[in-house]
C-alpha cells in the first residue's frame, strides 16, 4: 500500500493547495486547516509526496502571512510616534499632561497588541511543525510574515526620516504655519510650532521602536513553534510506546 493511500484511507485532507479555486485558502483558518491536514497524514509514519504542496501552494500560503503581517505593519506604522510620544511625555494620551503608568501601559498595549497578538495566534501552530510537509507550509506561511515585516521595517524608516527631514523642517513648518496667520492668532501658531518641533525627534525613536516590535512579531510565533512541536513529538512517541 502506498503512503499517499495510507494517508487517505486515515481520512485525513491532505488535498494540495492551490490546484483549484475552491481549494484556495484565504484566510489564516484555512491556512491551519491545510497544515493539520499534513500533520494528521504524516504523525503516523505516512511518508507524503513532497510535491503534494506545489509552488502555487507555496506562493498562496506565503500570501496569508504576507497579507496578516501587512495589516498589523500599517497599524504598528500609524501607532508607533503616538506610543514613543506617551512614553515621552508629550503627547497627553487622555488629555492631561499629568502622565501615570497606566498612561503608558495602555499606549504600549494600543501599539503592539495587533502585532503580538497577530504572532501568538499563528504561534498556535507549532505544535503541527512535525513532519516534512507540515513543517514545509509553515516555513511559507512564516516567510510570507518574514516579508511583511522586512517591508514594513522599511516602509516605516522611509516614511518617519522624510517626516523629520521635508515635512518638519523648521523654516518649511514656520513658512506653512504662518499661511494661516489671517485666520489663526500667532500665540496659537507658536503653540502648534512648538508641539510639531517636540514630536519631531519622536519619530527617529519610533523607527527604533518599530524594529523591536518587528522582531518580536517574528522570534515569538518561531519560540513558540519549537517548543509546542517538541511537547507534540514527545506526544507522540508515549502514544507509540502504548500501542
Amino acid at each position: 500500500m502506498s503512503s499517499r493511500d495510507q494517508g487517505d484511507r486515515s481520512g485525513n485532507d491532505i488535498t494540495p493547495v492551490g490546484v483549484s479555486a475552491s481549494t484556495r485558502p484565504k484566510s489564516f483558518i484555512d491556512v491551519v486547516s491545510i497544515i493539520e491536514g499534513y500533520f494528521l497524514a504524516e504523525k503516523d509514519g505516512n511518508s507524503l509526496p513532497s510535491n503534494l504542496l506545489t509552488l502555487k501552494g507555496k506562493i498562496i500560503i506565503s500570501e496569508v502571512g504576507f497579507k496578516g503581517a501587512a495589516v498589523s505593519g500599517i497599524i504598528s506604522i500609524l501607532l508607533t510616534p503616538f506610543c514613543v510620544g506617551v512614553l515621552q511625555k508629550c503627547i497627553p494620551i487622555f488629555g492631561s499632561y499629568e502622565f501615570t503608568l497606566f498612561d503608558e501601559a495602555f499606549a504600549m498595549a494600543l501599539t503592539i497588541s495587533f502585532a503580538l497578538g497577530y504572532g501568538l495566534i499563528i504561534a498556535t501552530i507549532g505544535k503541527y511543525y512535525i513532519g516534512n510537509l507540515s513543517k514545509r507550509a509553515i516555513n511559507w506561511l512564516m516567510m510570507g510574515l518574514s516579508a511583511a515585516c522586512a517591508l514594513k521595517i522599511v516602509i516605516a524608516f522611509v516614511l518617519y526620516n522624510m517626516l523629520y527631514v521635508l515635512v518638519l523642517d523648521p523654516h518649511r513648518t514656520a513658512r506653512f504655519l504662518l499661511k494661516f496667520r489671517p485666520h489663526v492668532s500667532y500665540g496659537t501658531l507658536d503653540r502648534i510650532y512648538t508641539i510639531l518641533m517636540e514630536f519631531k525627534p519622536i519619530l527617529l525613536t519610533s523607527a527604533n521602536f518599530v524594529i523591536l516590535t518587528t522582531l518580536l512579531m517574528i522570534c515569538v510565533p518561531w519560540i513558540f513553534i519549537y517548543f509546542s512541536s517538541r511537547r507534540t513529538k514527545k506526544l507522540i512517541k508515549r502514544e507509540e510506546m502504548w500501542k
